[in-house]
């Protein structure tokens, strides 16, 4: 084989490989990013069915009446920045709902796990984000979640929109500055759509593993490229030799 057809060889192996090694390790990321969101779709679902069953516990042991579990008649808290909103049966909902969804985040990857009805309000957020208002907008904003009306968010909005069965993923990017997947679910109550159960998933854990994956395919292609430098190197001394004995031949 001729020296010019050898290190095209070379060359092209180096290619084909690094393009194999991107495409196994790029198909390595999705698969676990699969595998989160199959998870969360997991949790997003059984969210919604305890959501809706607990509502029906309340109407059976006549907790609430079903007219106040569907109430919309949002009546603004004075003296709240963000604005904040009461109905028939939040203060009920704080009792039996929290304690619930606060579960949900014993997962690392969930941030935040609520129920939502059909306008985006949230009757109660997770205990973390319940704090009591301070004045502060900064701090309320962060702390203290509950009682709001979260509709004016495109991806919420969006989510609120689905009229499926199934779960809905969708870019959040959340009004605190943080940007994580959306997953929620629909809930219905006697056969009537109440709202949604809303997880947030944070991509921490996402970005973690694509900086690995990042380093791993940048390591791979490295080391591709210097086995193929130095079996070119390897071939252009006995080139030049060859080349060396033919001159001394002809002298």
């Amino acid at each position: 084989m001729k020296f010019k057809h050898k290190v095209l060889l070379i060359i092209g192996l180096c290619i084909t490989l690094s393009i194999g090694s991107f495409f196994i390790i790029r198909f390595m990321f999705d698969s676990l990013e699969n595998q989160l969101y199959e998870k969360c779709q997991i949790e997003a679902m059984l969210g919604s069915r305890i959501m809706s069953d607990v509502m029906e516990f309340m109407i059976k042991e006549r907790v609430l009446p079903e007219q106040d579990i569907f109430d919309t008649n949002y009546i603004e808290i004075p003296g709240t920045r963000p604005k904040k909103y009461s109905t028939r049966y939040d203060r009920i909902f704080e009792k039996y709902i929290q304690t619930i969804s606060d579960e949900f985040l014993r997962d690392s990857d969930i941030d935040f796990a609520v129920l939502a009805d059909k306008n985006g309000y949230v009757p109660v957020h997770n205990s973390k984000y319940s704090r009591p208002i301070t004045g502060n907008y900064e701090v309320d904003l962060v702390k203290s979640r509950s009682k709001r009306i979260f509709s004016d968010n495109p991806a919420i909005k969006t989510a609120l929109e689905y009229k499926g069965n199934n779960t809905i993923r969708l870019l959040y990017y959340r009004d605190t500055g943080e940007t994580m997947w959306l997953v929620g679910a629909p809930v219905r109550l006697r056969e009537r759509h109440w709202g949604f159960f809303l997880m947030g998933v944070s991509l921490n854990r996402i970005d973690v593993i694509k900086n690995q994956m990042t380093l791993i395919t940048v390591t791979v292609m490295f080391m591709i490229l210097s086995m193929s430098m130095l079996a070119i190197i390897g071939i252009i001394p006995k080139k030049l030799l060859a080349s060396d004995l033919d001159v001394e031949r002809y002298q």
